[in-house]
């Protein structure tokens, strides 16, 4: 846990100790975990210690998820900008700069977090550490594949001693297509990421919303059913009451709803994401925009039901 929080600082440049960042979040999660706990256990007569557990594991793994994310992030943005920086490198290489003055001349504002990393590179440079060395460290605070393999191209051409500047044009060439065709993949998938995203987020409370409705329809007018007298022939209306042991529970039915569509929604937020990007987690992100419009749907439908109908119930 501490090394994996530790690797997860670095990417996002946060100078900290992770054993007592670790410790921090600890204690805080313990204490905001109690504190919900008991409130649930007041408002809504939840077990204490079931509240307590799933509000520590939810802080520990948000916490730990909204780090691995906003280092992804971080990444994907270096990944975007990295042929345009390789590319101005390549261009003050060639008009006679040496490796770390055009590092550091190419560190631009627009680069982002990779400005600071060049910027970091030249420092080392200047103060005597070979060059492939330097230049391996930046993916240590940057979270790409695509810039540790960079990365390491530059290396290897360096050592070998080959032309710095020719190899830094052809990896931006080869980078920027990999992204267009990788832009091209993802609005190809785009039908699919809406019909996963409304379907779950309209069609599935829409059809729960109509559902518990009937539902408890069906309840009102079976408790009226079995008011009839014993010796009145109900037919398939009486087998229906009385055949199952009881009448319909609406709560029952509007609970299971409230459990699928939660489920439903946690799923499609992780398909989504592996769809967009082929991670899950990455998915994680749309799961309360999918809750609170599935549910906010859910509840709508419900009201207007309610309001044109309800003389009925």
């Amino acid at each position: 846990m501490v090394n994996a929080l530790r690797s997860q600082l670095e990417y996002m440049n946060i100078s900290i100790n992770e054993r007592r960042f670790a410790g921090f979040l600890l204690v805080y999660g313990l204490a905001l975990s109690f504190g919900i706990a008991i409130n649930l256990a007041f408002f809504f007569e939840i077990p204490l210690w079931i509240g307590f557990a799933a509000c520590f594991a939810f802080i520990m793994l948000s916490t730990y998820f909204w780090l691995s994310i906003a280092a992804e992030g971080k990444g994907r943005f270096v990944e975007r900008i990295l042929p345009d920086a390789l590319q101005l490198i390549a261009s003050n290489m060639k008009s006679g700069l040496t490796a770390e003055r055009a590092l550091f001349v190419s560190a631009r504002p627009e680069f982002g977090p990779l400005e600071r990393e060049l910027k970091r590179a030249s420092t080392k440079i200047m103060s005597g550490e070979r060059v492939e060395n330097a230049l391996m460290d930046l993916p240590k605070h940057i979270k790409s594949k695509v810039l540790e393999r960079t990365v390491w191209l530059i290396s290897e051409g360096v050592t070998s001693g080959g032309q710095v500047a020719d190899l830094l044009l052809q990896l931006s060439d080869d980078i920027r297509e990999q992204n267009a065709v990788e832009d091209e993949i993802k609005a190809n998938i785009s039908m699919y990421v809406m019909l996963i995203f409304f379907s779950t987020a309209m069609g599935a409370p829409a059809l729960f919303g109509i559902a518990t409705f009937i539902v408890e329809i069906l309840a009102k007018h079976m408790v009226a059913l079995t008011a009839i007298p014993a010796g009145v022939k109900l037919g398939l209306a009486g087998q229906f009451v009385g055949g199952g042991g009881g009448a319909l529970n609406p709560e029952f039915v509007l609970m299971f709803a409230y459990i699928s569509l939660f489920f439903a929604c946690v799923f499609a937020g992780l398909t989504i994401g592996v769809i967009n990007s082929g991670k899950e987690k990455n998915g994680i992100k749309y799961i309360p925009l999918l809750l609170v419009i599935a549910f906010a749907i859910l509840f709508a439908i419900r009201s207007l039901l309610l309001l044109f109908f309800g003389g009925i119930v």
